[in-house]
C-alpha cells in the first residue's frame, strides 16, 4: 500500500501551466480554459497521449496499489495520501456506491448501463457487478465511455481476452462523454444503446472534471431530455462542505482547505482538473430528476441513506440517484428568470409609458443601451442607480422596483430548495437572537448585530451558513449586496426575517444612490 505518512519529496512534475518537463506538442489546445471548454463540447475530440504528466486514471490505479501506474502517477498518489490518508478508503466507498446503484437498477428491471469516464475496466465496479449478474442468468449490457487513449486501449484489450460468457455484454468506446447529444446518437446508431428502453447512466466522479465555463446542469439536463422515462442517472461530485449542519467550524475549515490542496495537487495531471461544488448547487443540478429515495442528496459512502459523516476528509463526495420522470417537471424558475418575469416587466412598462426612444431612455437613466438591454433580457440585476434614475425621471417607486426583484429571487430560491431538499436542510443550529437594531438600520447593520449576538468570528459565522468567508466580508463592508440565498440561510439558521432584511437593503441602496446623484443632478424639468 502507498504509505500515508513519512517524508515528502518535492514533486518532479510541475503544476499545469508551468513549463512542461518535455514539451512535445501533445498538449496543444489544452493550455487555455477557453480551448478546453470548447473541446469538451465535441464527441470526437480526444486528447493526445502524454507521457510527461500523471493521468487521473493511472493515479487512481496507484491509490489502489495496482500495476498500471507510472512512477509519476505513484508520486502524485503519495502526495494525495499525504493530504488525505482516507483517499484509498474513498475509492472503496465509490466502488461500493456504484455496485449498490447497479444492483438496485437491475432489481428495477433496467438492463442497459452506460458508465461514463470511469477509467480502467480492471477497476470497474459496474463491470464486476454486471459480470456477476450475467453469471447468475441475467442479460445486462454495459458501454464504457472514456476519452483517454491509455484507458481505452487497456479496456479493449481486457474485453478481447474475456471469456465467451463475459465478452458480449460489455463494449469500450472512446469519446468525450460531455457531448451528450452526439454521444447518444452515436451509441444509438451503432446499436449499443436502445433509447426506447430505460438506461442507467453512471456519472461517478466525472462532472467535477467539467471546465468552469461549462455547467454540469447542462449535461444532466440533456441526459434527462434524451433518455426514456424510467432511466436512472447516478451522480457523484467532489465537495468542500459537509452535509451535516452540526460539524464544528474548525472541521469545516479543514475540509475546505484540504479539498483545495487536493484539487491543486491534481493540477500536476493533464487537464481537465477537478473542482468542488456546494451541496445546494448539487441539489439544484438534480432538480429535473425524481430522486431515489425522495430528497436523497447524501454522500457516496451512505447512499441511499442520509449522510452520517461527522469527520469528512477529501475527497468527500456528494451522491444522488435520480429517475427520469414520465414528463419532465416544470423546473422552478431560476433567479434570472424570476427577474425577467417580475421587475423587468415593471421596468419595461415604464419604458413603454415614457413615449421616448429606447436609446434616449437608457441615457436618461444613466445607462448605456447595451447595459439596459441586458437588464431587460434578464442577464443582469436592476441596480440601485438605475432604479433611482428611472424613478426620478419617470415617477416610479424605486424601492418597489428593487423589492420586487429581491422578493422574486427569494421566492424562486425557496421553491427550488423545497423542490430538491438536501440532508443539510435541518432545524436551525441556533435560536432567534435579540438584536439591537431599529427600523432605520440597513441590512448590513443587521448582519453586524447578528454576528455580535452570536459571539462568533466572521470566519466561524460564515462556516455556520456554508457561505464563502471572503464574500461575507465584502457584504459586511458594503462591496457586495445581500443575496436572496444569504437571506434564506440567515432565516434558516438564525431566525432572521429574510424579506425584511432584503427590504432594508433596498431602502439603504436607494438612499445611497440618491446621495451619490445629488452633487451632479439637475432639477427635474
Amino acid at each position: 500500500m502507498i504509505p500515508a505518512t513519512g517524508p515528502r519529496r518535492n514533486a518532479q512534475v510541475p503544476y499545469w501551466g508551468d513549463t512542461c518537463p518535455r514539451p512535445l506538442g501533445c498538449c496543444k489546445g489544452l493550455h487555455t480554459p477557453g480551448h478546453r471548454a470548447y473541446y469538451q463540447k465535441y464527441w470526437g475530440y480526444v486528447p493526445a497521449r502524454c507521457g510527461q504528466r500523471p493521468h487521473p486514471a493511472r493515479v487512481d490505479d496507484a491509490l489502489r496499489n495496482g500495476t498500471l501506474a507510472s512512477p509519476k502517477d505513484r508520486q502524485l498518489a503519495r502526495e494525495l495520501m499525504h493530504i488525505s490518508p482516507a483517499a484509498a478508503v474513498a475509492i472503496k466507498e465509490r466502488d461500493s456506491f456504484t455496485t449498490r446503484v447497479v444492483e438496485d437498477a437491475l432489481a428495477e428491471g433496467i438492463t442497459q448501463f452506460l458508465d461514463l469516464g470511469r477509467g480502467f475496466i480492471s477497476h470497474s465496479a459496474s463491470y464486476a457487478a454486471l459480470a456477476g449478474a450475467r453469471g447468475a442468468g441475467g442479460t445486462p449490457s454495459l458501454v464504457l465511455v472514456d476519452n483517454d487513449a491509455n484507458v481505452h486501449d487497456h479496456n479493449r484489450g481486457c474485453l478481447g481476452q474475456a471469456t465467451h460468457l463475459e465478452r458480449p455484454f460489455a463494449t469500450a468506446v472512446r469519446g468525450n462523454a460531455f457531448a451528450v447529444d452526439t454521444m447518444l446518437n452515436d451509441l444509438r446508431d451503432t446499436q449499443l444503446v436502445d433509447l426506447d428502453r430505460p438506461v442507467c447512466v453512471l456519472l461517478v466522479d466525472l462532472l467535477h472534471y467539467l471546465e468552469r465555463r461549462r455547467s454540469p446542469l447542462t449535461v444532466i439536463r440533456r441526459l434527462t431530455t434524451r433518455l426514456p422515462h424510467g432511466s436512472w442517472i447516478a451522480i457523484t461530485h467532489l465537495t468542500n462542505q459537509p452535509l451535516l449542519p452540526d460539524i464544528p467550524p474548525p472541521a469545516r475549515a479543514a475540509l475546505r482547505d484540504d479539498t483545495a490542496r487536493w484539487c491543486r495537487a491534481h493540477e500536476r495531471c493533464v487537464p481537465p482538473h477537478p473542482r468542488s461544488c456546494s451541496p445546494s448547487t448539487f441539489a439544484d443540478w438534480m432538480a429535473d430528476l425524481e430522486l431515489l429515495p425522495p430528497g436523497g442528496i447524501t454522500s457516496q459512502a451512505c447512499w441511499p441513506e442520509p449522510d452520517t459523516t461527522h469527520g469528512p476528509h477529501p475527497h468527500f463526495t456528494l451522491a444522488a440517484v435520480g429517475r427520469v420522470p414520465s414528463a419532465s417537471p416544470r423546473r422552478p424558475r431560476s433567479p434570472r428568470t424570476a427577474r425577467r418575469a417580475a421587475a423587468r416587466d415593471m421596468l419595461a412598462g415604464v419604458i413603454a409609458d415614457s413615449d421616448v426612444p429606447f436609446e434616449e431612455f437608457a441615457v436618461s437613466a444613466d445607462q448605456s443601451p447595451a447595459q439596459l438591454r441586458r437588464v431587460l433580457n434578464g442577464h443582469g440585476r436592476i441596480s440601485p442607480d438605475l432604479a433611482y434614475a428611472a424613478a426620478r425621471r419617470y415617477g416610479i417607486d424605486p424601492h418597489a422596483l428593487l423589492t420586487l426583484q429581491d422578493h422574486a429571487e427569494l421566492a424562486t430560491i425557496t421553491a427550488r430548495r423545497e423542490h430538491t431538499a438536501t440532508t443539510s436542510d435541518s432545524p436551525p443550529v441556533a435560536g432567534q437572537h435579540t438584536l439591537d437594531v431599529d427600523d432605520s438600520d440597513s441590512a448590513v447593520d443587521v448582519l453586524h448585530a447578528l454576528i455580535a449576538a452570536t459571539g462568533l468570528s466572521r470566519h466561524a459565522f460564515a462556516e455556520t451558513l456554508g457561505y464563502d468567508r471572503s464574500t461575507l466580508t465584502k457584504t459586511l463592508s458594503g462591496r457586495h449586496y445581500v443575496t436572496a440565498s444569504l437571506a434564506l440561510g440567515l432565516a434558516h439558521r438564525y431566525g432572521i426575517d429574510a424579506a425584511d432584511l432584503l427590504a432594508r437593503q433596498a431602502r439603504h441602496q436607494i438612499a445611497v444612490a440618491a446621495e451619490r446623484a445629488q452633487p451632479t443632478e439637475a432639477p427635474p424639468s
